[in-house]
């Protein structure tokens, strides 16, 4: 869930705010090699944890991590101001604050060979009051003068670029969204032969397939596999095997698979696309970017691995990696096909993502008598919509935006560079409901028709919906600005005033997959669900997870029938794949990758 979480951070210790330049001095004294190796470390079981069907294991980490890394004084203080706080609730240690304290220590450690927090209490306790102080430099001063002065929506703009960061770090898409997300579109929309036709003609003859083996030297449906393979790899171990072989978290490349399927050729390509070695990791952490440099996550989201010795590699952010099931040939084929052929792969991106949003709401054709019309026009066959789900004098109208923003707008802390990208790559979505609903409910005269799609004469509400791809989308008050969009726009375009038309739900694609599972699970009516939403909350000031949270079902444990079975088939296709055919012995085991 996309809330922000408060840490326990130096100030809160001691009674004062640290500066910059004293963090810098606390980690000039620390080897930056090993220094970067063990946060690495810390990063691996902290997600570990996050993920660990051992309930205590999160509690386990921030203990280890209290008393390994804070002196005794800390300590003391600690226990006397937070002895009785949880220790997951109100964290120590953090995967923001660890990556940034990466990317602080290749710039600025530079100790000893013998200067190693992963052997001397003294230098890792050191390293315990970096990881304090970091917390408290995530918000100047004068960010928390923003956040609390000024006009309400001048704050809300101002807390929402700062909860950006945090909350696309601490919420990383989980396990099962992304391997029924990469099966359905990679292995269901991207085969369909109207879609792959719509791509080359749309799309400068791209074959998406074809073009990332060309560019990438290996098999997209491998190189995915290979991604599912390192997080499994982390993943199997307990946090005990971390904490007493520390070597654990270090993967080999030559044996991090058992008995690979695979070819190593196609392992060492996979490794060195997604890898830097520690040098040229200093050199792209120094490069400048349009981004605050507290959040310039840009390295490690691109090469989230790093190469400590020959075929040894370590993961920086195991979330990262796992996130790549979805968006990683998106982002694969940008950054490598020539500047003025990535259009290509931008709206190829663009119709494979409103193919799978649309294969996605399927199954809600014929749920308490809905219709499902995805992909609509006009009579004169011009686009309209993207999607049309209709209930008897209701009607949902949708639109989807599969763009993400860009690194200026997302980590550069910056309330214009944000609302500037939001408004180029998402707001359009806002324009064009208002618009296509003003065509088909005009104030006077009749109504444009769509084509195939019957909309009764006397419906009396439309429900509008965004469906977004970005992640980041979720972040609080965005919905409540783009819903401000729509609702300028409502003005420009007026509507028939006998159709109620219902706030903008602005729906984040793992969001949708939530309400579409809890409705083929428990029969809840999606259609139901959003127009409550918009009763309760008209101006879509709180944040849908935040409603979806408080929803009975959402408490229940669920999985479909179709989730299910498309979460089974990605798992062992990419198990296939990596093990072969027979990978199952007669106990109905898998073999486990090796972590190191």
């Amino acid at each position: 869930m996309p809330t922000p979480r408060a840490f326990i951070t130096y100030r809160d210790l001691y009674d004062r705010r640290p500066s910059a330049e004293e963090l810098h001095e606390l980690l000039r004294g620390l080897n930056a090699f090993n220094t970067v190796l063990l946060l690495t470390r810390l990063n691996t079981m902290f997600r570990h944890a996050s993920v660990s069907v051992v309930k205590q294991d999160s509690t386990s980490f921030q203990m280890f991590f209290g008393q390994h890394f804070l002196d005794a004084e800390t300590q003391q203080r600690l226990q006397q101001r937070f002895g009785t706080q949880n220790a997951v609730s109100r964290p120590l240690c953090y995967p923001l604050q660890l990556l940034a304290l990466i990317r602080l220590s290749l710039v600025f450690c530079e100790g000893a060979d013998d200067a190693r927090p992963d052997i001397s209490d003294t230098h890792r306790h050191r390293l315990g009051t970096a990881c304090l102080m970091m917390g408290d430099l995530f918000l100047s001063p004068e960010e928390f003068r923003n956040i609390n002065e000024g006009a309400p929506d001048d704050r809300r703009k101002q807390l929402m670029v700062q909860f950006i960061p945090q909350l696309e770090i601490d919420n990383p898409t989980k396990l099962r969204n992304l391997l029924f997300r990469s099966y359905a579109m990679y292995r269901i929309a991207l085969q369909d032969p109207v879609l792959l036709d719509r791509i080359k003609k749309e799309c400068g003859g791209l074959d998406i397939e074809k073009e990332f083996e060309q560019l990438a030297g290996i098999p997209m449906v491998n190189w995915l596999s290979l991604v599912f393979g390192v997080y499994v790899a982390l993943a199997i171990h307990t946090q005990q095997e971390f904490l007493e072989k520390p070597e654990t978290f270090i993967m080999n490349r030559k044996n991090f698979v058992a008995n690979p399927a695979i070819s190593q050729a196609h392992i060492d390509e996979f490794f060195e696309l997604l890898s830097l070695d520690f040098d040229e990791l200093r050199t792209e952490i120094r490069k400048d970017r349009p981004v605050d440099e507290r959040f310039d996550l840009v390295p490690f989201k691109s090469t989230p691995l790093w190469k400590t010795a020959e075929d040894n590699y370590v993961c920086v952010d195991f979330s990262l990696v796992s996130e790549k099931l979805h968006n990683g040939p998106y982002f694969m084929l940008s950054s490598r096909l020539p500047e003025d052929k990535r259009w290509r792969m931008h709206n190829a991106w663009g119709l494979l993502f409103e193919a799978y949003v649309s294969w996605l709401l399927k199954s809600l054709d014929g749920q308490d008598s809905a219709e499902f019309y995805p992909d609509t026009c006009w009579q004169d066959g011009a686009k309209a919509f993207d999607a049309i789900l209709r209930r008897k004098k209701v009607v949902v109208a949708m639109e989807y935006k599969g763009g993400f923003l860009r690194q200026d707008a997302r980590y550069s802390s910056n309330v214009d560079a944000f609302m500037r990208d939001l408004d180029a790559k998402i707001s359009e979505g806002s324009f064009q409901l208002a618009r296509n609903i003003a065509e088909l409910f005009p104030p006077t005269a009749n109504g444009k028709k769509l084509r195939d799609v019957p909309i009764p004469s006397d419906t009396f509400c439309v429900l509008p919906v965004l469906v977004v791809q970005d992640s980041i989308l979720r972040t609080p008050f965005v919905n409540y600005f783009l819903n401000k969009r729509f609702q300028t726009e409502r003005d420009r375009f007026p509507s028939k005033p006998e159709v109620r038309i219902l706030p903008l739900n602005v729906i984040q694609i793992t969001q949708l997959e939530s309400l579409v599972e809890m409705a083929e699970t428990f029969g809840t009516d999606f259609i139901d669900t959003l127009h409550k939403r918009c009763n309760v909350d008209p101006i879509m000031g709180v944040d849908l997870q935040d409603f979806i949270s408080r929803m009975p079902e959402s408490k229940q444990m669920r999985c479909s029938k179709r989730f299910d079975e498309m979460m089974t088939k990605s798992q062992e296709e990419m198990e296939g794949i990596l093990f072969g055919t027979g990978y199952k012995d007669q106990s109905g085991q898998q073999p486990h990758a090796e972590g190191s």
